[in-house]
Order: structure tokens, then sequence, then C-alpha cells
């Protein structure tokens, strides 16, 4: 199973546990988690005992597992939590693999928790990821004018305000772009 998380940030992972030799999911009654059956790796290098077993999540008939790992054990680009019956097997292995984000050190240095910051994150020039789509959205779905003109305006898709002005020849190839307002 493949997970994402926040780098350095403590994280609740929850996850099914196939019994051993069955296709049912294994509830309490069927596996009590000792210390050795969860490991880590991080960034692929040896395995350790992770701080906090499996645990069952409340409910009747619950037959989902959740695994917190410390903030400490998400300090990694890459961490690989192996679960393994150490005892007379009970469930099948299980394999989750954690990316994390939001550092210098993570596998995705942008911090995805905050989606202003990724949508203020500049795509070209000085134009952000909003303004952007608000040009695109004007572009191609907004109200045109000007067609068959040396001038062609596209309006935003509220009809508020001109988005896009630009000049075109004769063919209707655009020459020059006048107003690109994605505010």
């Amino acid at each position: 199973m493949f997970f994402l998380a926040k780098y350095g940030t403590q994280t609740a992972f929850r996850f099914p546990m196939i019994k051993r030799a069955v296709q049912d999911f294994a509830v309490s009654a069927d596996w009590t988690p000792a210390t050795g059956d969860t490991k880590i790796s991080k960034n692929g290098g040896d395995v350790a005992n992770s701080s906090n077993n499996p645990a069952i999540v409340g409910g009747t008939g619950a037959a989902l597992w959740t695994l917190t790992l410390t903030a400490t054990e998400l300090e990694a680009a890459e961490i690989v939590v192996q679960i393994v019956d150490s005892a007379t097997k009970a469930v099948e292995d299980q394999c989750l693999v954690i990316y994390t984000y939001g550092n210098a050190s993570a596998k995705v240095v942008e911090d995805w928790s905050d989606l202003d910051q990724l949508f203020d994150q500049t795509v070209e020039g000085s134009v952000t990821m909003v303004q952007a789509l608000r040009l695109l959205l004007s572009a191609l779905t907004g109200k045109s004018s000007g067609g068959g003109t040396a001038t062609l305006v596209f309006r935003d898709i509220g009809d508020t305000k001109n988005r896009i002005s630009v000049t075109v020849d004769s063919s209707g190839n655009r020459t020059a772009v006048g107003t690109r307002d994605g505010s």
C-alpha cells in the first residue's frame, strides 16, 4: 500500500490486514501485534522496530487497523513499513510505502498540506497557478467578442471583466497580447 505523509509530522495510517491463508480481513480476535512485528526502513536503510504497533480501529465489526508513526519516524523521503507476524502466522505479511512531502529532505519538497501555497506557485513569469487557471477558463469557456476584427476579447466566466485581449492579423493569428488579467 502507498501513502503520503507530511515530513516530520506524527501521522496515523489506516489499512486492512488479511487473515493468514483466507481472504477475510483480520479483526482483533484474529491477531495481537507484538513487539518486532512492525519494522520500518527509512530511505532504504536497515529495518528497525517501529515505536508503535498496529491497533484495531474501534467500532462494532471493525476490520481496519491503524499504525501511528512518530514525527522522527517520518523524517525521511521514503519510509517502508513491513508488518510480519512473528508468532504463529495469524495474518498475511503487509508492506506500507510512505512518501513524504513538505520539507527539503522529503520526497516532494512542496508542502501539499497548504493548498494556498501550492496554487500561489509561479507557473511562468509572474503568473501564479490560480491566475493561469483563470486565464485558461476565460479563453476556453468565457464569452468572446471581436471575431472577424483585429482585436479579440475573452471575458471571465462570470462575465464581469475582460481577462484577455489580443490583436490578430487577417488570418486570425495572435500578433500581440494587450490584456492578460488573471487577478
